[in-house]
């Protein structure tokens, strides 16, 4: 081979990497903003990630360190956090109008329930989310979540409620399927809206179960 060839082969295998890598901080990038920026606007709080890995091939990765802030008047930092979240895409679909995710798995998540009378932190984030979807789509995107998996989650209860007090208990898993497409094509803030519902219900009776009698009347009538 001669140098100029082999200068040229040098050159290619690099600008190639360079592409590679300036694609997958791209894609990184874009999914770790619309995370932290949707997110924030729907739940009212701040929502913050540590990192995101995709594959612009096989459009599989991880998103680490995702972080949902407590409403104000709230002791504890954090309601929800969630260290490990698979997710498997359709890469193209975000430069489109539509959002393709096949899966999303969620292990291990902590989820933290700050009582208070009459209400309590996960109940104000979903009243939050409920505001955000009714009025309208400001992310003008919609969203398909063919499968989504909670699994190992736990959830944790801070309460004044009948003496201070707090306990842990598992969570059960949560399986969804189909987000976004039983009728259609479903805005972003409304996938999301599905998701958290779910979430948020199944951690508040996960603590009910771990409260005193007076604790569990109290989020017993959440769901009256």
């Amino acid at each position: 081979m001669s140098k100029g060839i082999k200068y040229i082969a040098i050159g290619l295998i690099v600008l190639l990497l360079t592409g590679f890598l300036i694609l997958s901080l791209t894609i990184d990038s874009i999914i770790k903003s619309n995370i932290e920026k949707v997110g924030s606007e729907m739940t009212g709080t701040m929502v913050t990630v540590g990192s995101v890995s995709v594959s612009p091939f096989s459009g599989q990765g991880t998103v680490k360190g995702l972080r949902i802030a407590n409403p104000e008047g709230y002791g504890t930092e954090h309601a929800i956090v969630v260290d490990d979240l698979f997710i498997k895409m359709n890469i193209r679909s975000l430069w489109s109008d539509l959002i393709v995710i096949e899966e999303v798995v969620a292990t291990g998540p902590a989820i933290y329930v700050e009582q208070k009378l009459p209400g309590n932190n996960l109940r104000t984030i979903m009243n939050n989310i409920n505001e955000a979807a009714s009025r309208g789509t400001p992310t003008d995107s919609e969203m398909v979540i063919d499968h989504f998996l909670l699994k190992d989650g736990s959830v944790d209860l801070y309460t004044e409620i009948g003496g201070e007090r707090s306990a842990r208990v598992e969570m059960a898993e949560i399986e969804l399927n189909n987000l976004g497409s039983d009728n259609g094509r479903a805005a972003t803030e409304q996938v999301i809206q599905q998701i958290a519902d779910r979430v948020i219900e199944q951690a508040l009776r996960s603590a009910m179960r771990s409260g005193t009698e007076q604790l569990r009347d109290v989020i017993q009538d959440l769901f009256d």
